[in-house]
């Protein structure tokens, strides 16, 4: 019989590492890949803020759909429920980082690489726990599933445009080079 798992904060601490260790690589992927395209789709392929965020977004949901099948091996777990949470992490932990990192560059004048790496746990920190919370307390319906379906495939499929295709604003901006997008 499966048991009732409960998503503690030491679970968390221990995935928030993993997910900051899988981000760290994700950074230099691109480049290591001798600037593959098809890692570029899903990887940092320049300095600009938007692509920072696929780190923030394709381990996520990488992580999200591989502890669903480790958890459902041994924990009763609800894909309804798995759905919602993965939506909300994928959807809280970029916008985290848009904020915060405008926040203390923009507000506050820092520019800081541990501060940068910093966020990066945090925000995947904040981003689990309060999904797994939801995940918790959250009566799933089909609406709601259908909404976050939609919401995880819309994000994913922009981070694909948006990589050959940015928008000319200073999100998409690559202050190293002077450019947007795929080179």
């Amino acid at each position: 019989m499966k048991q009732n798992c409960e998503y503690k904060t030491s679970f968390i601490i221990m995935n928030t590492i993993i997910l900051g260790a899988f981000a760290s690589f994700s950074h230099f992927a691109y480049n290591l890949s001798g600037n593959s395209v098809l890692v570029g789709l899903f990887n940092p392929i320049n300095e600009s803020v938007w692509e920072h965020l696929k780190f923030m977004f394709f381990p996520n949901l990488l992580w999200w759909i591989i502890m669903y099948f480790i958890q459902k091996t041994n924990c009763e777990t609800n894909l309804k429920k798995w759905i919602i949470a993965s939506a909300i992490a994928l959807v809280i932990a970029p916008l985290m980082v848009i904020f915060m990192f405008y926040s203390y560059t923009g507000a506050l004048g820092i520019e800081s690489v541990i501060v940068d790496i910093a966020l990066v746990f945090i925000c995947y920190f904040v981003a689990l726990k309060l999904a797994l919370h939801i995940y918790s307390y959250v009566s799933p319906n089909t609406l709601k599933v259908v909404i976050s379906i939609l919401l995880i495939v819309s994000i994913f499929i922009l981070f694909i445009i948006f990589t050959f295709n940015p928008p000319h604003y200073p999100i998409f901006y690559d202050t190293t080079t002077g450019t947007y997008g795929i080179q």
